[in-house]
């Protein structure tokens, strides 16, 4: 039942493209008074260790979510963005201005610098910014499942020419990474390569394929599920994974730390 109403809801709004900027902004006074993240999992960054300019990177910013979110958790830390979108850098420079511990960069993350094409979806000239992507396939195919009656002369993928770099050339120690790409996950962690080997960071992945997996195992890393306040080893979430090395999954006391949780 809640698929369909998703679903319904999905259909409806493309009718509606000039409100797309007021549900987001209403969507998120929403949050910020009930003090909820935007999403379930991220009430596990309230049993991160607590110290002062911590490092938090949030690869795929969309419209500011992951920021409140962990903002919400950790408000003495610092956090790097990276929207290659210049759609959506624009309005996260204008959201985020006055945060000085906050950094947006007008830049993606795989591995290869250079300049590249990302795909971006509109459905009756509604942007579906949070489905833009690096390849063209993910961009296309998403809606076609998700949408009533999908018409796909309906459907128009707009290029934009925007940057990658590499997370090892930007000389940062995270402590925790989101990652939500659209299918660019793989690509970003292999830029990565040295920042895991060095930083040992908490990653966050939606929906992480069988190649992350893999190639995350070799660094050490295990899945976890966030699940009634605390995390399972070797399990993986409905949604979004996390992955900690053993010695990270030591600092987060997830089974004995009684503590207030958000739900959303």
């Amino acid at each position: 039942m809640e698929k369909k109403i998703r679903t319904f809801i999905r259909t409806m709004q493309t009718d509606f493209p000039f409100l797309l900027d007021r549900k987001f902004s209403f969507q998120r006074f929403v949050r910020n008074m009930f003090g909820n993240p935007h999403e379930a999992d991220f009430n596990a960054i309230a049993l991160f260790s607590d110290f002062d300019n911590a490092l938090y990177l949030d690869v795929g910013g969309n419209r500011g979510q992951s920021i409140d979110s962990i903002l919400l958790f950790k408000k003495n830390c610092i956090v790097h963005s990276f929207e290659p979108n210049p759609i959506l850098h624009k309005k996260l420079v204008n959201v985020y201005c006055e945060k000085q511990n906050v950094i947006i960069h007008n830049f993606g993350l795989g591995d290869k610098t250079g300049e590249f094409t990302l795909y971006i979806p509109f459905y009756k000239n509604y942007m579906f910014d949070g489905l833009a992507s690096f390849h063209k396939e993910e961009a296309e195919s998403w809606l076609k499942t998700r949408l009533y009656r999908f018409n796909e002369r309906l459907l128009n993928v707009q290029e934009v020419k925007c940057f990658i770099k590499k997370l090892d050339d930007l000389s940062l120690s995270p402590f925790f990474i989101k990652l939500d790409v659209q299918g660019y996950e793989f690509q970003a962690l292999l830029g990565a390569e040295r920042t895991l080997m060095e930083s040992r960071p908490i990653l966050l992945i939606e929906n992480p394929g069988k190649r992350v997996q893999s190639y995350l195992a070799d660094f050490g890393y295990k899945p976890y599920a966030f699940e009634k306040k605390k995390f399972i080893p070797g399990v993986f979430g409905s949604s979004n994974t996390f992955f900690m090395t053993e010695d990270r999954e030591r600092e987060v006391d997830g089974k004995t730390k009684t503590m207030n949780f958000h739900t959303q």
